[in-house]
């Protein structure tokens, strides 16, 4: 018996869903797409013979089983798109073993598998020893308004896991905090626009300055146009997560860089300030022992209200607080407004939990790999529960496609995702 051709149909099929947040309708407040996506496993596992329940579009919530709750969370939202610069159909695509779209890892498909696994283990007729819930939240890429939700309506278990982040298991989530900064226009600057997202690494930005620049640029990522006494600036970038912005290439950069060497002044400070990815220019190079080092993306910016605005997406150590960070962040950028728009405290688990000890053990029997938890600056699901790690999808040897063109996971890794799930699951919460 086994469920895993099922799995890779139904994945395709959620894939096809475009499932970016966008306007209000009447069964979701996060867009017909997210609302899409959640009927539909809800639909299949109902027909399964799970309870289900539709907490009206904010989340979807199926389960199965008796006792104490073990929890699975995962999400349906993804980041948004954008048509080019992909080899194959964002919204889905199975070419030469390789699944292809937007949420494929980013968490359909790691969701898909742990549903399927479920199913699996009960149809070969073995007994849950818990009441599994699976909870699919619609709101994680952009504000987590479906587990605000959740907390109001229902009640978190006390342990489980979310596929939402790495192979072998993570004991650790550096708080993630999104910052607000405004500061005074620089000299000369008309426009800037920039990002949709901060915890996207900022694929695009424009940019508009009063006066005549030099035209040549040696940045084959910037185009210069100077017209009718006025200078454009068009930069193009790499989009990565924001948790590991070392794997883009920010557009902001590029625009700052050829200003502070054009102008000077107040774009050579803020080119100082916000050209690094660990904050050194911000006064936050902060590192522990428990979860490394601070990671800083300037996501979004624009021009607004006469003032320039950034949004920040910075990842900082288990053992730091997000208001040091702050008055740090105001500190260095002489005492501008900076504003905590958005935050997740972080996230420890104690490496020897024996939780983690079966999500390691499940690993090992599947990949045959010993592999110790290890940190991340990712933040996921897991930190909303009393005990709760991330188990998962990206294996150590894996380049990630997270949020990046042409997301993808093979069929062999997908396969093996999968046998991951059904052990641990078996293991946690089954006779």
């Amino acid at each position: 018996m086994d469920y895993f051709g099922e799995l890779v149909q139904h994945l395709l099929r959620q894939l096809s869903i475009d499932s970016v947040q966008s306007d209000p309708c009447a069964d979701s407040p996060f867009g017909a797409g997210v609302g899409a996506c959640i009927r539909d496993v809800l639909d299949c596992a109902r027909a399964w013979g799970f309870d289900t329940k539709n907490e009206q579009g904010y989340y979807g919530v199926c389960e199965i089983g008796d006792g104490e709750a073990f929890g699975i969370l995962g999400h349906l939202d993804t980041v948004p798109y954008d048509d080019e610069g992909w080899s194959a159909n964002p919204l889905g695509e199975l070419r030469d073993g390789v699944v292809y779209g937007r949420g494929v890892l980013d968490d359909k498909g790691p969701m898909l598998c742990c549903l399927y696994a479920v199913k699996q283990l009960i149809d070969e007729g073995r007994r849950p020893s818990k009441r599994i819930r699976m909870i699919w939240g619609g709101n994680e890429e952009s504000g987590w308004k479906c587990i605000e939700r959740f907390v109001q309506t229902d009640t978190l278990p006390p342990q489980g896991f979310s596929p939402d982040g790495d192979f072998p298991a993570i004991y650790c989530e550096k708080g993630l905090v999104h910052y607000r900064i405004r500061l005074p226009l620089p000299t000369g600057l008309i426009d800037l626009q920039g990002g949709s997202r901060g915890n996207v690494v900022m694929p695009s930005c424009i940019a508009v300055c009063d006066g005549a620049l030099h035209a040549r640029c040696d940045d084959p990522q910037l185009r210069v146009t100077v017209t009718a006494g006025k200078t454009y600036l068009q930069a193009a970038g790499t989009p990565a997560h924001a948790s590991t912005p070392a794997q883009g290439d920010n557009a902001l950069w590029h625009i700052l860089r050829y200003l502070s060497d054009a102008i000077g002044g107040d774009y050579a400070r803020l080119c100082d300030a916000l050209c690094c990815n660990d904050g050194s220019g911000l006064g936050i190079r902060l590192q522990d022992k428990q979860s490394g080092a601070l990671t800083c993306n300037v996501g979004v910016a624009r021009v607004a209200d006469a003032a320039l605005e950034l949004i920040l997406d910075v990842r900082h150590p288990v053992t730091y607080d997000k208001q040091d960070v702050a008055r740090r962040i105001a500190d260095a950028l002489g005492g501008c407004d900076v504003e905590i728009v958005h935050y997740h405290d972080p996230l420890y688990v104690d490496p020897d939990h024996p939780l983690l000890r079966r999500l390691l053990a499940a690993y090992e029997s599947v990949t045959g790999q010993h592999a110790a938890p290890i940190a991340i600056g990712g933040g996921t699901y897991a930190r909303a529960l009393p005990v709760g790690v991330a188990f998962g999808p990206i294996f150590p040897d894996m380049p990630s496609t997270i949020h990046q063109k042409d997301e993808r996971v093979s069929l062999r890794d997908l396969r093996k995702m999968y046998d991951i799930y059904y052990a641990a699951i078996r293991d946690l919460c089954f006779e």
